[in-house]
């Protein structure tokens, strides 16, 4: 009988235990209430370039962040540049030039202020595919709103076939 009550008891005990844990959504402490907002926050983030949209991308972006390109070169491997931030939004940079960039597939991961978004993309110059690649993007939340941080991001000329998406209508943010 004894045995027999201890059974029960522990049998009781990882129910209980099983009941409070939280169902799988993602890492410990991804917070999927927020992926929206900030997908939204790269939507706008990626108009701005289309745009060249100097101003507004200055708006979306922390002034000490960093960039880091790494493009594909001819033999193998890749030459990896970093920058600032606000090397993107220097006006010296602005010219007459068209661009769009869009996304799809984002993988999202969330944990408090901090936020990441890793999506292959295409990027066009003048209407013409330039690249494709993968984006990374580091977002915080400053005083509510999703702001980029860092970004890193592949040119790969060659891989547009193998990233794009098969469904078109995944491509973000919508014309």
């Amino acid at each position: 009988m004894h045995k027999r009550l201890l059974a029960m008891m522990l049998a009781m005990s990882c129910a209980s235990a099983l009941a409070d844990t939280p169902a799988a959504s993602g890492p410990a402490g991804h917070a999927v209430g927020e992926e929206a907002a900030v997908l939204a926050a790269l939507d706008r983030y990626m108009l701005a370039i289309s745009a060249n949209d100097l101003d507004a991308m200055a708006s979306m972006q922390t002034p000490d962040g960093m960039t880091y390109r790494a493009r594909a070169v001819t033999g193998g491997g890749m030459e990896i540049v970093g920058r600032p931030n606000s090397y993107w939004i220097d006006p010296a940079r602005k010219d007459n030039h068209t661009y769009r960039e869009r996304y799809w597939s984002p993988t999202v991961l969330i944990r408090g202020s901090l936020a990441t978004v890793w999506a292959p993309y295409e990027f066009w110059i003048d209407g013409k595919t330039s690249h494709c690649g993968v984006d990374q993007f580091d977002f915080v939340k400053v005083n509510g709103v999703w702001r980029v941080a860092n970004s890193m991001w592949t040119v790969e000329p060659d891989a547009c076939n193998e990233l794009r998406p098969a469904d078109a209508a995944a491509i973000r943010p919508a014309d």
